[in-house]
């Protein structure tokens, strides 16, 4: 197995870090590169721990009873163009990269629940819909 940072063969155990939010398997020089090692029996996060945003907490009753709207990928790319907005300015103003703000508008990519608020909001739209019972 090659270490994920380096890409160096690594001998023994691999450890996990966490680095920006992403678990990675990686050798032993660079896991001080990681924020902490994680255990292989860490725990799960559960949904409102994984939510800590400047845009607020999402409720997990909230999760269960939304979903995105299908043409979401035109509705953020009038409305940034609207605001006479480029892709990078958008990603720049949101504080995210410029390839997950062209993946959504493409269609590729759906944004999560706290992308897709802090699109809302931005944006002044609204890409969310309640999930309708049957």
């Amino acid at each position: 197995m090659n270490c994920e940072i380096c890409g160096k063969r690594i001998e023994g155990k691999p450890r996990k870090v966490m680095i920006d939010g992403s678990i990675l398997e990686v050798c032993a020089t660079c896991v001080d590169l990681g924020e902490r090692e994680i255990k292989s029996t860490a725990r799960k996060l559960n949904i409102s721990e994984q939510v800590h945003t400047n845009i607020g907490k999402i409720r997990k009753t909230e999760l269960e009873e939304i979903e995105i709207v299908p043409d979401y990928p035109s509705i953020v790319k009038k409305a940034r163009e609207k605001m006479g907005l480029s892709q990078d300015d958008l990603a720049q103003k949101l504080n995210e990269k410029a390839s997950v703000i062209r993946l959504i508008e493409s269609g590729k990519m759906k944004p999560s629940i706290v992308m897709g608020r802090k699109l809302e909001r931005y944006l002044k739209v609204n890409l969310f819909t309640m999930i309708e019972e049957e």
